[in-house]
């Protein structure tokens, strides 16, 4: 499998000679691969509305800390101030003492959840470390979200994660590897046999789950996500074409130019010829005879 890596958006201009090449222009969709391990679940929304996800995409795997998404925005919109301010924290480190306290002051909030936003493939278990989601959920919960002011405090919180979680993991992995990305959350299991995270950026939002470790989410992610901008990659391509274009219709420019260089140009066999018996014809002695002088030097020394 080819390793796809997220194009970033960008504009430039290629000037060669008064030639101008437009390079690119940001695309509105995003893709994935069809080549993904079964291991591993990916669903991918574009602000346009399109969904890119794998076949298992609805399947409910373990929601891991990524179950605190759903916790964090029930206390942001029904809990106290205090448990509210608790929030951004508990997403920021994956704090499992603090979602802990907080389900216990709230029960009721992952069911409550699930029912409002509709959430199929997701069960609560009992416990929020218990409880099971998609990506397909987690992803359409996340874009549902973004825009929420009840839930803004938590969505900040994903732009600020710490590199390292309450628990001393890395949160370095998985979606949050890819270009144009704004916020995460991550998830891992107790025996980190079960990795996942959730990211956004402009215009998408990406959640993914794979039975394995860190590395091997972040390579899966790596390698389904085939551009961010499938446009761009089309534009470079174009662009490759017109560059070739270009620079054949420049060579007889160059070519020319050189010519006309030369043309201007004496060599110091000439020189010394000129300069024969004189101080300065000695000591252009030590140039080879082939050495080029430029017209404007020559008449100079010449004259």
């Amino acid at each position: 499998m080819k390793n796809h890596r997220l194009l970033a958006t960008f504009g430039a201009m290629v000037a060669v000679s008064g030639l101008a090449v437009p390079l690119a222009t940001q695309a509105s969709a995003a893709q994935l691969s069809e080549e993904i391990p079964d291991r591993t679940q990916i669903t991918l929304i574009n602000s346009d509305g399109s969904v890119e996800e794998t076949d298992n995409a609805d399947e409910s795997r373990p929601a891991l800390s990524l179950a605190k998404l759903y916790l964090g925005y029930y206390v942001l919109g029904n809990g106290s101030d205090e448990d509210g301010e608790l929030v951004p924290e508990m997403i920021q480190f994956s704090d499992d003492y603090t979602a802990d306290y907080l389900e216990s002051q709230y029960p009721e909030a992952l069911p409550e959840v699930i029912e409002a936003f509709d959430l199929e493939d997701t069960e609560w278990g009992g416990f929020w470390g218990n409880a099971t989601t998609s990506t397909t959920d987690v992803a359409r919960f996340v874009a549902e979200i973004l825009d929420d002011p009840v839930a803004a405090p938590m969505i900040d919180a994903m732009t600020d994660t710490a590199d390292y979680a309450a628990d001393g993991y890395a949160q370095d992995f998985g979606t949050y590897t890819l270009s144009d990305v704004e916020g995460t959350k991550f998830g891992w299991s107790d025996n980190l046999d079960v990795h996942s995270s959730v990211s956004f950026g402009p215009g998408f939002v990406i959640a993914a789950n794979t039975y394995g470790d860190a590395e091997t989410l972040t390579d899966d992610v790596q390698d389904a996500v085939y551009s961010l901008y499938p446009e761009l990659a089309t534009d470079l391509t174009q662009y490759g074409a017109e560059e070739e274009q270009a620079t054949t219709a420049l060579t007889p420019i160059i070519e020319q130019v050189c010519t006309e260089i030369r043309s201007g140009m004496h060599t110091a066999a000439e020189l010394k010829e000129q300069l024969k018996g004189t101080t300065v014809g000695q000591t252009l002695a030590i140039l080879p005879n082939s050495a080029p002088i430029p017209a404007f030097v020559y008449n100079l020394l010449a004259s």
